[in-house]
């Protein structure tokens, strides 16, 4: 009876057993394709690959041979002959494709009436659709040209647009395609009349900051563009712009401005890490609002443990409170043993005239005054600067806090004279260029320049803060904070008339906060160009988050003595 009872156990569990086995041996595990390539291969691919893991059957076969249908007739193959088939214990999924004939485009037919026909902007939109006859027909195109059109009818205004007729008509028959786009445009809509929502006192500035006039044509970008220069005021925390599309009347659409103002006093403390000054505390302190005509102050202390910055700005606008202004700053700043031996301490204050020019630099006047005592080594000395200058800079990213496209530009030129309340005559330049691509989707090149130069008769008049140097984080990787100089016959580094450095770095992002980064640094800061050319070169990771890359970078010193590395790390956007 016993054994009778172990028999039948024995019996289940193997029974239990080979079911559980013949379970796991059809699911699929991998596919292949075969019979076709290239573009139609992938379009196959990423229907197939989503049934990795399924179990196979007659209704999986039958679900997979329509997924390769529907994604071969994407791209203009209409009659193709497809095997299913399963091998290697039915985990391998096997796709036979023979495409069969293509079918092309034997006519397209774009029929605009309203006022959009004789729109150059929207005509030249429809213009640009890329199908013409005799291409194979692909339904991402056709419905990417639809879309097109769509777009750009909302964006230039044609609120009351129709579509006619919009249709993709094969024939079977004589494998051919017959595009039709019919749509009425209707009228064209006008900017009306700019509403804000609540009492406020910068309704000078909300209404003056709007590129656009009532009676203009309508264009959706110019009230992105709005928006954009309203939220970069010191005013406020918040603004939405948008057009009440469902109030137009007249041939005009009223655009609304919503804004929420900064409380009278604001507030932000934060901090970070930097390798060449260690941990950092920031503190800084706003007041947006002071007079009627929107005058604002601005605080900021930085301190770090061999560096100290403060700094206080009065602001007062012209026109623009982004771009045309006067601003008056005054500051303090410390540095103590950064390199050896050398300390610097240093009282400014500044008048500057900003305001934008025509082609969008930004171009500011400015007059410093400047108190410097500084050290080198046991010996102290002061200097007093009156300088003149100006600069110009323009910046243009996309991509917010973590850029992929862009570039970075700033000229300046400053001199001060003896005569004039300053220790020394010298002329000063500088340049500095950033650039910023994204390629393939994953790929990333960012490029840097730095050169400047000073005319002055004796670098040891001019004042440590004015000379240049090379070397940091922000420089030449794999050196320390500003270690590429000049030295005296102590060995301490003095700073250079002349700064040249450069950058080139490669980035692959690799997962969706991560990239990989290689790189090389050169620089030099010197008086006579006999000082050689530093080399740095390394790898790093780029961690993504909402404030800015965080970059992590380990460096070699290619042309050092000791060939010692560097570890870096910084936070924020490359430009």
């Amino acid at each position: 009876m016993y054994t009778r009872h172990f028999f039948f156990v024995f019996v289940f569990i193997c029974l239990s057993y080979s079911q559980h086995a013949l379970s796991a041996a059809t699911v699929i595990k991998d596919y292949k394709i075969q019979g076709i390539s290239d573009e139609l291969e992938k379009n196959v691919e990423l229907y197939i690959k989503q049934l990795v893991d399924e179990k196979t059957s007659k209704a999986l076969r039958r679900h997979a041979k329509s997924q390769v249908e529907m994604s071969l007739k994407a791209l203009g193959y209409y009659k193709p002959t497809i095997k299913i088939s399963f091998d290697n214990a039915q985990q391998l999924l096997i796709v036979d494709v023979e495409r069969g004939p293509v079918t092309r485009i034997a006519d397209i037919n774009v029929t605009i009436t309203g006022a959009g026909k004789d729109d150059a902007e929207f005509m030249s939109a429809v213009n640009s659709i890329k199908i013409k006859q005799g291409d194979f027909l692909n339904h991402g195109k056709y419905e990417a040209a639809r879309k097109r059109i769509e777009s750009q009818l909302l964006e230039l205004g044609y609120f009351d647009a129709k579509w006619r007729e919009h249709k993709l008509a094969v024939s079977l028959k004589n494998n051919s395609a017959k595009i039709i786009f019919n749509v009425d445009t209707g009228p064209r809509y006008q900017f009306g009349v700019i509403t804000i929502g609540s009492e406020t006192p910068a309704e000078k500035y909300i209404r003056s900051l709007a590129e656009f006039k009532q009676g203009q044509p309508y264009k959706s970008t110019e009230v992105s563009d709005y928006n954009l220069a309203l939220s970069s005021t010191p005013y406020f925390t918040s603004v939405r712009v948008y057009a009440d599309i469902a109030k137009r009347k007249n041939n005009q659409v009223p655009v609304n401005v919503d804004v929420l103002h900064k409380p009278a006093n604001s507030y932000e403390v934060g901090g970070g890490f930097n390798t060449d000054f260690g941990p950092k505390v920031r503190f800084k302190w706003t007041k947006p609002w002071i007079t009627e005509d929107g005058h604002y102050l601005e605080s900021n202390l930085n301190v770090s443990e061999k560096q100290q910055d403060i700094s206080m700005s009065y602001t007062v606008p012209v026109d623009d409170p982004n771009d045309d202004l006067w601003r008056f700053s005054v500051g303090y700043k410390l540095e103590d043993e950064i390199t050896n031996d050398l300390y610097s301490k240093i009282f400014t204050g500044q008048l500057q005239r900003q305001w934008l020019t025509e082609d969008d630099w930004v171009r500011t006047a400015f007059l410093r005054r400047d108190y410097e005592t500084y050290r080198i080594g046991d010996e102290e000395q002061s200097a007093k600067m009156l300088m003149p200058g100006i600069s110009y800079a323009k910046k243009d990213t996309e991509g917010g806090t973590t850029p992929y496209e862009g570039y970075q530009w700033m000229v300046s030129a400053e001199f001060g004279l003896k005569d004039m309340m300053s220790s020394t005559n010298i002329l000063r330049l500088q340049l500095q260029n950033a650039w910023l691509t994204t390629f393939a989707d994953r790929h990333m090149l960012f490029l840097r320049a730095n050169l400047g130069a000073m005319l002055v008769d004796n670098i040891n008049n001019v004042p440590l803060s004015l000379r240049f140097y090379a070397g940091g984080d922000q420089s030449v990787r794999g050196f320390a904070y500003e270690s590429i100089s000049p030295e005296d016959e102590e060995g301490r580094l003095i700073g250079g008339k002349y700064l040249m450095s450069g950058t080139v770095e490669y980035n692959y992002q690799f997962a969706e906060h991560w990239r990989a980064a290689l790189f090389v640094d050169s620089g030099t800061a010197t008086n006579d160009f006999s000082d050689r050319v530093e080399v740095g070169a390394g790898f790093g990771f780029r961690y993504l988050t909402p404030v800015g890359p965080v970059r992590i970078d380990h460096a070699w010193g290619l042309t050092k003595e000791s060939k010692s590395t560097r570890l870096s790390i910084t936070i924020g956007p490359e430009i």
